[in-house]
C-alpha cells in the first residue's frame, strides 16, 4: 500500500481502486449521454424540423395517435424524387434513416428517438437547423 493511501475499516485494500474505476466508468457514461442529448433536438407534435443530410434536404414531423407517435421524414436531392420514411415508435423505440455518400463512405444518419412523451432528433453529422 502506498504512503497516504487509506482503506476503510473492514474493506479489502483494493477497495479504493475499485471505487476509482467505478467512478470513471460512471463519469464516462454520463458524459456520453450528455453529449448525445446535447446534440439532439426535441420535436413537438406537428412541429416540422428542416433536415439536411449530405446532398439531401427534407423535413421531419410527427403526430400523436393514441399511445404511439406517427413519425414522417421526407428527403429529396435537388431534382430527384422525394423519399418518405414513416414509423410509429412507442416509448423507448427509435427510427433510423441512413444515407450513404458512396458504397465506401460513412453514412449520414437521422435518428428519431421516442423517450417517454418526447421525440428527439439526432443527426450525424449534425446538419439540421
Amino acid at each position: 500500500m502506498s504512503v497516504g493511501a487509506r482503506t476503510l475499516s473492514g474493506f479489502a485494500p483494493d477497495f479504493k481502486a475499485k471505487q476509482v474505476i467505478l467512478a470513471a466508468v460512471v463519469l464516462a457514461a454520463m458524459l456520453a449521454s450528455w453529449s448525445s442529448t446535447a446534440r439532439a433536438k426535441e420535436l413537438g407534435p406537428l412541429q416540422a424540423q428542416s433536415l439536411r443530410i449530405g446532398e439531401m434536404n427534407g423535413v421531419a414531423y410527427y403526430t400523436v395517435q393514441g399511445p404511439s407517435y406517427h413519425v414522417v421524414a421526407t428527403l429529396a436531392a435537388e431534382g430527384g424524387a422525394p423519399v418518405r420514411f414513416e414509423g410509429s415508435p412507442l416509448p423507448g423505440q427509435k427510427l433510423l434513416v441512413s444515407v450513404p455518400d458512396s458504397a465506401k463512405a460513412k453514412a449520414h444518419t437521422i435518428k428519431l428517438v421516442r423517450q417517454g412523451n418526447r421525440l428527439l432528433l439526432h443527426a450525424n453529422p449534425v446538419e439540421s437547423e
